[in-house]
């Protein structure tokens, strides 16, 4: 019995080694020609090993010129979050940018403890919207816009490539 549980966790272990995030799918099953590493890097930056579904939403390709724009959801012990990935190639230029919204049933002073601690406080976009920056990195920039009520929310974050 003992050797059987031995192998079932050893090729549980081995299939989940040689897995493939989504985003390298995508790559694959779109032919995405450019910005491969910068998209790869970002998606595993973000994704990591939670669970996520991910959706192609747009493609081009003409001549020098390349986008994609990949949306989709991602899972955490405590909630869901909507996630997008883009990608633009033009003269051989890559930007690379992703975007992540989810909703937390606590009031924004709560939040910006937990999520923004050791954010930068950037300035307000009106009452209810406050804006952060990542001390170490300014290309991540973060939301908290607040509900009417107070009893709720929402989270931005943003981060692209330099």
């Amino acid at each position: 019995m003992k050797h059987k549980l031995f192998i079932a966790a050893l090729l549980l272990t081995s299939t989940q080694v040689v897995a493939k995030n989504s985003i390298e799918t995508i790559i694959e099953k779109y032919n995405v020609k450019n910005c491969h590493s910068e998209l790869k890097t970002m998606a595993e930056d973000v994704i990591g090993s939670k669970k996520h579904r991910l959706l192609v939403s747009n493609q081009t390709s003409k001549n020098e010129f390349e986008t994609l724009l990949v949306t989709g959801v991602l899972e955490y012990k405590d909630r869901q979050s909507h996630i997008t990935f883009s990608m633009s190639h033009s003269d051989q230029h890559c930007e690379v940018t992703y975007k992540e919204s989810f909703a937390v049933k606590n009031p924004c002073i709560v939040v910006r403890e937990e999520v923004f601690k050791k954010w930068l406080f950037k300035g307000k976009l009106n009452d209810h919207t406050h804006v952060f920056s990542h001390k170490r990195d300014e290309n991540f920039v973060g939301y908290m816009t607040s509900t009417k009520d107070g009893s709720y929310c929402l989270v931005s974050r943003q981060k692209k490539t330099s």
